[in-house]
């Protein structure tokens, strides 16, 4: 008998936060084979599943975008700082799940290429399908049914690897000593509503284990046809490296989603309960007769469980949200920028310092390293179109 399939939140519980190849990979390792071998219908499909993983983000039911919702701007130190960090956790999720499903169909769609042709398998490069031919080739690999999706305005400015640190800083009093009545009661005014985006983040979640599963799936789908040897090594190594990321984000989401919500649900009860727990406006005359407290201690008294709250939520969200993707994603735009960069790391030899114990051949390699790499993905354009 099977055992059954590991439910999504076992599936999280084993996973990290932080982008990280798992240790075995379909076809690598002790699977690796030397010389090249493929069944190419076999290969074909498997690619074809990748561009569908791929392009299922364009679909309204998932996360592609997120919502247009200024955070609040509140004198509640705790919270007001907070906020930003989910809105700009929100806002960067959002660019990095496009660009790991982009990601995904751009590597079904060099797999695929592959396969077609076998000085790719004698000689494996980085393909370069031309950004603007992306839409065009998934189109045709679908059959023509090509996703009306903002998913392919990727790749986002912090494409391939980068992080965004969601951390409070350290040198702030998070405490509620600088509360007042009237500052609490701007904060819990009706106009003042936080966006409660959870709803979104539980489907990315669900829809970032399918794309977990669907490469997992891929791969070994790649591995059985067969595919083996130098291609099906890159290929298989960027797959792992997409895995990685897909998980990050999975949990990421899941922790986005617990902590929005949890947000959205001390804010409004705090709005609610705030007038009858803290009575802002009762008189000073009847203050003085029954030693009830200033409207200033009596709302620092109703915010400080709350506050404890708001940092407990703080203690279990995540830290940071980071992409480290192989940068199948090589855009005209990128060649045209990789051509000036070459041109700025000329050399100035008339101005070399006294003490400066380099080479000329030392001084010249930044520019040859660039020029060597830019010359790979022109040769790559070559052959892939």
């Amino acid at each position: 008998m099977r055992d059954p399939s590991p439910t999504s939140a076992e599936l999280l519980s084993q996973w990290d936060a932080v982008p990280r190849s798992p240790g075995y990979w379909p076809g690598l390792g002790n699977e690796h084979s030397d010389g090249y071998e493929i069944d190419r219908a076999g290969v074909r499909a498997a690619a074809l599943g990748l561009v569908k993983a791929g392009s299922s983000a364009g679909n309204d039911k998932y996360f592609a975008q997120y919502p247009d919702h200024f955070y609040l701007s509140l004198n509640w130190r705790l919270p007001g700082a907070i906020g930003p960090l989910l809105y700009y956790a929100g806002d960067t999720f959002a660019h990095f799940w496009a660009d790991l499903y982009a990601e995904t169909a751009m590597a079904g769609l060099l797999i695929e290429q592959c396969a077609q042709r076998y000085d790719l398998l004698e000689e494996p490069l980085l393909g370069d399908i031309a950004r603007s031919r992306f839409e065009e080739r998934i189109a045709a690999m679908l059959g023509g049914n090509s996703p009306g999706s903002r998913l392919f305005s990727t790749p986002s400015k912090d494409y391939p690897k980068s992080s965004l640190s969601l951390e409070l800083s350290e040198d702030v009093d998070y405490g509620v000593g600088h509360m007042t009545a009237e500052k609490a009661k701007e904060d819990f005014s009706p106009d003042k509503r936080f966006h409660d985006d959870s709803p979104h983040y539980s489907q990315a979640t669900d829809a970032l284990i399918e794309l977990v599963r669907a490469l997992q799936s891929r791969a070994q789908d790649l591995r059985d046809s067969p595919w083996r040897g130098a291609a099906a090594d890159n290929a298989q190594t960027a797959l792992r490296q997409i895995y990685g990321n897909a998980t990050a984000l999975a949990v990421v989401a899941g922790g986005l989603a617990a902590a929005t919500s949890r947000y959205a649900e001390l804010f409004d009860w705090c709005r609610h309960n705030f007038d009858r727990g803290a009575d802002p406006d009762r008189s000073g005359m009847r203050e003085f007769w029954d030693f009830g407290g200033t409207p200033d201690s009596r709302t620092r008294a109703f915010l400080e469980e709350p506050n404890r709250e708001f940092m407990t939520l703080y203690e279990g969200m995540p830290k940071r949200i980071a992409q480290d993707l192989p940068g199948l994603l090589v855009t005209d735009q990128t060649l045209v920028e990789s051509r000036a960069r070459i041109d700025d790391l000329w050399p100035d030899l008339d101005e070399r310092l006294m003490n400066d114990s380099r080479t000329e051949e030392d001084l010249w390699e930044p520019r040859n390293q660039e020029q060597e790499r830019l010359l790979k993905y022109e040769e790559a354009e070559k052959r892939f179109g």
